[in-house]
């Protein structure tokens, strides 16, 4: 088997498939299924978004992360919204605002990274041509998608409270009203076919000029101007200014394992901090989703969440004291105090299913993990451009003095984790999810199935799930009655989904490496592909 690509939209991960099946890369094949991605469910990500990407090099032993977040514009102010503000949403800490200023419409946009991160990746890693890797997105942007359950449910589920819902996020600018509905204001349904030949158009000049026509040539001075007639924040000095970061991942263990995640503003940091409280316990001697292994799961979670909603931000701007939040000493506090009972409350809850994320092995032994974005997406499409921006100004804090507070040329924090688990050097386990900041929880939640209770990956990604950020906890419907009973019981605030198999509880993808064997799950909770090259 050449290699193995998985991700949540089937015809994407073909796309990568084929790639793979051609002679390209691990790499080759993540840019190629990322675009087709974007085709696939333009609310999640797109070319106006963001994301970071983790690679493993197999020949020469490279390992690093490609991070291409969004960042402020240089209009913004600390103090501009403060007056405005309405405070935050309970459900994961967006802005309020009576416009939804932060949410929907040009204000809600930050300066974009995503082809400039992928553009990144392909002069170091790739090596097909990155106008071939481009054409298959642009030529099923063209043709025409099946519109998923997933993408139209993400229009018309109930959104949280405070935030724009579907069809009003749709109807943010007439463009965007133009190209995602019908004819007379109506939604596209589950199996009609939605063609954007803007979008394919896009992609041709992005595949014929590369990230300099993205950010700097005639393509990036049209979305400049349309930026600037629009109020937005971001300027063409920010978009020909903006540059990717590059390093190392955040290094933590896990039960004799390497565990590499993304570095911040990026959440990897939590996740390890997760792991390495849980690895003061013996979650294997417990029984999978009892109340005593789902309790100390909720327990180091909303340890976690403490210390990233103290510290984490962009370390650029702020001190991020990583180094002391991975150490074996704050684990080691955290774990006594939870045994000693601790139980921190009050804190955000559960976020909704965004974003999206992908997958990749291949025979050489090459391997990338990425999740890439749009937030929600701010409901903005440039005329004949065919694409949604960010909305990434959504989760900046409108009060100043905080770490994610706003300023001009600044990330914000995000929940993405793109993981890696390595064994004598080489990946073993690659895994992330789309999600927001539940994408912690279900890629912590993978790895745990994994490691601690020998799960297939299907099994792994497949199983109950819970979400908790030190306020209530949230489990799926086919969490046991008597097990919401006994957590209850030990002083939690239960709130169990009516799904079985909730999309707001993110959906994990993971490939697994064992004894020559490469197995690859695509979580059943939202679309799912899992396509191998042979």
């Amino acid at each position: 088997m050449r290699g193995i690509v998985v991700c949540p939209q089937p015809r994407a991960a073909d796309v990568g498939a084929e790639v793979l099946a051609s002679g390209g890369n691990a790499f080759d094949a993540a840019i190629a299924t990322a675009f087709a991605q974007m085709v696939a469910d333009p609310f999640m990500c797109g070319v106006g978004g963001m994301g970071t990407l983790q690679y493993f090099r197999a020949s020469d032993g490279a390992h690093g992360m490609i991070d291409f977040h969004t960042r402020a514009g240089g209009k913004v102010a600390p103090d501009m919204w403060v007056e405005a503000s309405r405070g935050r949403t309970e459900v994961s800490g967006y802005s309020l605002f009576d416009d939804y200023r932060s949410d929907i419409g040009y204000t809600a946009i930050m300066t974009p990274g995503t082809v400039a991160g992928f553009w990144r990746a392909h002069q170091m890693l790739a090596t097909r041509p990155w106008d071939d890797l481009i054409q298959p997105a642009a030529r099923m942007a063209r043709d025409g998608l099946a519109m998923t359950p997933f993408a139209r449910d993400f229009w018309t589920r109930p959104p949280t409270p405070g935030v724009a819902d579907g069809l009003r996020r749709i109807a943010a600018t007439p463009e965007c009203r133009r190209l995602f509905m019908q004819p007379g204001g109506r939604l596209y349904d589950v199996g009609e076919v939605h063609r954007n030949p803007d979008m394919a158009r896009t992609f041709e000049t992005i595949g014929a000029e590369g990230a300099e026509g993205f950010y700097r040539g005639a393509l990036g001075r049209r979305i400049a101007e349309d930026l600037a007639a629009n109020g937005a924040f971001v300027t063409a000095e920010d978009l020909a200014g903006y540059r990717v970061r590059e390093g190392k991942p955040v290094i933590g263990r896990y039960r004799g394992w390497t565990v590499a995640s993304n570095p911040p503003p990026g959440s990897g940091v939590t996740l390890i901090q997760m792991l390495q409280i849980l690895d003061q316990f013996d979650l294997g001697a417990l029984e999978p989703g009892s109340a005593a292994h789902l309790d100390l799961v909720a327990r180091a979670m909303a340890a976690a969440h403490a210390d990233r909603n103290r510290y984490l931000g962009d370390p650029e701007f702020v001190d991020v004291p990583v180094a002391r939040l991975i150490s074996p000493e704050r684990a080691s506090d955290w774990a006594d105090r939870i045994k000693g009972g601790l139980f921190l409350k009050g804190a955000r809850e559960a976020v909704p299913a965004c974003t999206t994320h992908l997958s990749v092995y291949d025979e050489a032994g090459n391997a990338v993990s990425v999740t890439h974005t749009l937030g929600t997406g701010a409901g903005v499409v440039t005329p004949g451009l065919g694409f949604v921006y960010n909305n990434s100004m959504k989760l900046v804090d409108p009060v100043p003095g905080g770490p994610n507070e706003m300023r001009p040329g600044k990330a914000r924090t995000t929940g993405m984790v793109p993981t890696m688990l390595l064994k004598e050097g080489k990946p073993r386990i690659i895994v992330g999810a789309p999600g927001g900041s539940v994408i912690i929880s279900a890629v912590l939640q993978t790895i745990l199935n994994l490691v601690d209770f020998a799960m297939s990956p299907i099994e792994a990604v497949s199983a109950p799930r819970i979400h908790c950020e030190g306020g209530a906890v949230h489990l799926e419907a086919r969490v046991e009655a008597s097990v919401c009973r006994e957590l209850a019981a030990m002083g939690h605030d239960v709130r169990q989904r009516p799904e079985s198999y909730d999309p707001t509880m993110s959906r994990a993808h993971v490939i697994t490496v064992e004894d020559g064997r490469w197995l690859g799950a695509a979580d059943p909770r939202g679309g799912g592909g899992v396509a191998r090259s042979r």
